[in-house]
Parts: structure tokens; C-alpha cells; sequence
């Protein structure tokens, strides 16, 4: 699923291609990605407007649109965007079709239809109602300790829990943890301050990074697990092979050795 790292990627995409340009038509492609508007509201509401601006809040990406409101665009398990000309290279699985006055398109992508388009007044308040916790890379560090020393259930749970820290998924709580050499099942509650500010360092650190390097894996430093997991599932540390453990029916992958 795109975290907040290709979500941020995803911002600094659009932006470069697509702000500023006059909205000819949308196509809506399936259905299965309005949840509270319909194709035909979309259709008629984007024509004629132009994207000013971007937001992204964890997972969720938000454009804010000339007349105030904002497209609210979530990617599901595999979306993504993609800006182009021709029409031979619009993708497959392209949910949704921006048409702008200049000839080219933008296309929302979103394979196995788990994503979301929405049009909203205030960003702010589907945020607060969606009860949307603190952006990861927003987040000061009292309120990250306040969390988690209140959370109750593994550490890795209460990164990833989107009321709490919006923003981490599996991929980057794996990673966040395997550099604070912390096992992904330690009790929130247990953890000490010292072991709580290296986490939270290392959450700025690898989502930062993350976004700097595209979230391509082959371009992180070898000492980080993610150009190992799909690879030699070795410990760029210590050698040992990582396990792969399930945590709340997720896929962990820790170093029995390197995290406690």
C-alpha cells in the first residue's frame, strides 16, 4: 500500500505537472472509487477549474482546487498517478481520466479499486471526521510519546494505527523499527523515553529519506532492511536472515539478533 513517502512522492509529482492548468473534461472509469460523490457531480464540478495546490495528510493526498474545495484522492494497496500526452500511453487500471486544455491528461490509477476520489469542502474537517491522526512527519515528539506510551499492544501496531499517526504502513514500520533496533512485538507501554526518541528520530529519518530517495529501494543505504527484503533477506548487520513473524495478521520482517 503507498505510504506516506509515496504519497509525498506522488504531491511533489503532480505539482511539477499538473498545477495551474485548466480542467477540460473528467472521465470517471468505475464507480468503485466514489464513496460519497457520484460521477456525475465529479464530472460537472472539475470541468473549467484549475489545481492550485496540494496537501498531503499521512496516506491521503489533496488538491485544492480554484474554487477552495479540495479533490481528495486516496491510493488503495497499488495507486498511483500518472501525468502523459498520447493516449496510447494512458495506464491500465486508469480509474479516473483529468483532461486539461493543453492536450495532456492525468490519470488516477488504482488497480484492485481499494483507493478513493472525493470532492470536500473542508479538508480540515473530513480529517477530524475520518479521525485521521497527526501526519507522522508533523508530529512533535511529546505528542508521539504521549501515544505511544498509552497505546496498549505492540509497538509495530501502534505506528501503523492511522487514528494515532497517519502516515506508516507495514513496509515503513519494518524499517523504522529495524533501525531503532526494535522488535516489532515490544509492548508500546514498555518501552523507556530513550527507546521512544530513537523511534520517533528514526521516523523522521527513514520517511525523510524514503521521500529523497523516490522510494526506490536500490537507492537506500545498504544498512537499511528495505533493499534486502525482496533480495537476499539477509541482515545487512549482523548476516542472520530476517524472520518473517505475523503481528495483528500482518507480515513483519525483524532481525532476531539486531532488535531486542
Amino acid at each position: 500500500m503507498p505510504e506516506l513517502p509515496d504519497v509525498e512522492v506522488f504531491r511533489n509529482y503532480l505539482d511539477s505537472t499538473s498545477l495551474n492548468q485548466s480542467i477540460q473534461s473528467v472521465q470517471l472509469k468505475s464507480l468503485k472509487i466514489l464513496k460519497e460523490i457520484s460521477s456525475q457531480e465529479l464530472e460537472k464540478e472539475l470541468p473549467g477549474r484549475k489545481i492550485l495546490g496540494s496537501h498531503r495528510h499521512g496516506k491521503h493526498l489533496f488538491l485544492r482546487m480554484d474554487d477552495a474545495r479540495w479533490l481528495m484522492l486516496h491510493f488503495g494497496m497499488t495507486g498511483f498517478l500518472k501525468y502523459f500526452e498520447r493516449m496510447e500511453e494512458d495506464p491500465k487500471h486508469d480509474r479516473m481520466l483529468i483532461n486539461f486544455e493543453n492536450g495532456f491528461h492525468l490519470a488516477y490509477v488504482c488497480q484492485r479499486l481499494l483507493g478513493e476520489v472525493n470532492l470536500v469542502e473542508d479538508k480540515d474537517k473530513l480529517i477530524q471526521e475520518r479521525e485521521m491522526g497527526r501526519d507522522a512527519l508533523e508530529m512533535d515528539y511529546n505528542t508521539f510519546k504521549k501515544i505511544i506510551q498509552e497505546k496498549r499492544g505492540s509497538i509495530k501496531s501502534a505506528l501503523m494505527n492511522q487514528k494515532y499517526i497517519s502516515g506508516i504502513g507495514n513496509i515503513y514500520s519494518d524499517e523504522i523499527l529495524f533501525q531503532a533496533g526494535v522488535h516489532p512485538k515490544k509492548e508500546a507501554k514498555q518501552l523507556g523515553e530513550a527507546k521512544i526518541k530513537k523511534i520517533y528520530q528514526e521516523m523522521r529519518t527513514v520517511l525523510t529519506k524514503a521521500i529523497e530517495y523516490h522510494v526506490d529501494p536500490a537507492q537506500f543505504p545498504d544498512s537499511y532492511m528495505l533493499p534486502h527484503r525482496d533480495t537476499d533477506l539477509r541482515c545487512p548487520r549482523c548476516h542472520n536472515s530476517f524472520q518473517q513473524i505475523k503481528i495483528t495478521g500482518r507480515t513483519a520482517y525483524v532481525c532476531p539478533h539486531c532488535q531486542e
